[in-house]
């Protein structure tokens, strides 16, 4: 990993910018990720209650994770943060928040094994580099285990920084839906099967190119017009610290990451398998996104 300093976005000794850092027509300097899974402003428990977008998000420790949502819903309320003003207090219009792409997710898991994150923390020996796992089964947000605060010495071993900087969750909790699926031929955009995204002009009609990663085929390692996806955390990282790696196909178009609290070893920052998007899987959550956009 090669950092660019200022704002010239000019890759460097056969280095490549992140796709992170491309949003549409727009050239970042960078993104706020969420630091935690996100939660929502009022509990529910179910798909009936969870997988609506009349409740607003949250990204806060020590709550409950949102799950029992599909894809759509999720991109839709990840959408209030930018248009809710009086809520979030975001003005100006010079921002875009939205559900995290999977290259977005991939740079936070890459920034995790640089020199500014948990691997080059040097309280941490080399056997204990890894983002440690969120293990608490009630889907708690910041913490290492069910008695951990995000700000408890072993809580902090859970972030990507190994200490309060970082962003957690990543490893564990819930399972997390990411904008990234396979293409369909004859639309070529993403399959849309459970994910509850339409066709149709509406609230859950299937979002601008730049909002999500488009894949092609069931190999990670020719996904990206027959070609690496580099910086997606895909065939690039595959097996890394014994995290899961099973790529999307035609049944299961779209990808999750990071693991659930109960998959130890095969969670992590660079597990990723496949998923129908849909609500019914209530191990499923999300991240939010802000980019810094021209308007």
């Amino acid at each position: 990993i090669n950092f660019i300093n200022g704002t010239s976005n000019q890759a460097n000794d056969n280095y490549m910018i992140h796709p992170a850092f491309t949003f549409g027509d727009d050239k970042l300097t960078g993104i706020w990720f969420g630091k935690f899974e996100s939660s929502p402003k009022s509990s529910c428990n179910n798909a009936t209650t969870c997988n609506v977008t009349t409740l607003s998000p949250y990204i806060k420790p020590n709550t409950t994770s949102w799950r029992n949502v599909q894809i759509a819903t999720a991109f839709t309320v990840s959408q209030k943060m930018e248009t809710n003003t009086e809520e979030y207090g975001f003005t100006g219009g010079n921002i875009d928040t939205h559900m995290s792409k999977n290259s977005e997710w991939g740079s936070v898991a890459y920034l995790s094994q640089s020199k500014y994150g948990k691997y080059g923390n040097s309280n941490y020996d080399i056997n204990s580099k890894e983002v440690t796992m969120n293990s608490c089964n009630s889907y708690k947000t910041g913490v290492a285990t069910c008695d951990d605060s995000y700000d408890s010495t072993n809580g902090q071993k859970a972030s990507t920084t190994g200490n309060i900087t970082g962003v957690y969750d990543m490893s564990g909790g819930s399972w997390e839906r990411v904008m990234g699926g396979l293409e369909e031929e004859d639309t070529k955009k993403p399959m849309k099967s459970f994910s509850g995204f339409t066709d149709e002009a509406g609230e859950k009609q299937i979002p601008d190119e730049k909002y999500y990663d488009l894949y092609s085929g069931d190999s990670a390692a020719t996904a990206c017009s027959n070609e690496v996806c580099y910086g997606h955390a895909l065939s690039e990282t595959a097996g890394w610290y014994g995290d899961s790696n099973y790529f999307s196909g035609s049944s299961l178009p779209w990808v999750i990451r990071g693991g659930s609290h109960s998959d130890g070893l095969n969670a992590g920052v660079f597990c990723y398998v496949r998923t129908y998007g849909d609500a019914g899987n209530g191990g499923d959550s999300f991240r939010i996104v802000l980019a810094p956009i021209k308007k």
